[in-house]
């Protein structure tokens, strides 16, 4: 019965294996076949695109590469006019602020939204000062 029944296995393995090797002669014919398909001349066709590809690419690339330095160019001119302007601005709101009474200095502080310590400290005068000018604006 043992050797019924290794038999009946070693038969099976057998079987399995020719099914196995069956199965990869097709896949090795159907390989060769998609193989054969292609010639040496459809390779270079192939080759030869994907050159021109290439070469496109790396037209368009530096392309876009002019085009950022010239986007950052105009970026970097534009950020130096708005310092400039910038510049300007608080020097002509310095020049007002200095031209104005310590009355309307304090009351256009007030107005921007700095407290009476605030408004002091800047222009280095005491809270009181500040107080009394704003009560009586006020009153």
């Amino acid at each position: 019965m043992n050797l019924t029944i290794f038999l009946l296995i070693a038969f099976l393995l057998i079987a399995a294996l020719y099914l196995i090797v069956f199965s990869l002669i097709i896949k090795i014919n159907k390989l060769s076949s998609k193989m054969a398909n292609i010639s040496y001349e459809d390779v270079n066709i192939l080759v030869s695109e994907l050159k021109e590809l290439l070469t496109e690419s790396e037209r368009v690339a530096e392309s876009l590469d002019n085009s950022i330095a010239e986007k950052e160019s105009t970026l970097e001119d534009l950020n130096d006019l708005i310092d400039r302007k910038l510049e300007r601005l608080e020097n002509t709101i310095d020049n007002n602020v200095q031209e104005m009474s310590l009355k309307d200095k304090i009351l256009s502080l007030s107005n921007n939204g700095k407290n009476e310590f605030e408004i002091a400290k800047d222009l280095g005068i005491s809270v009181t000062e500040v107080n009394l000018v704003l009560k009586m604006n006020n009153g």
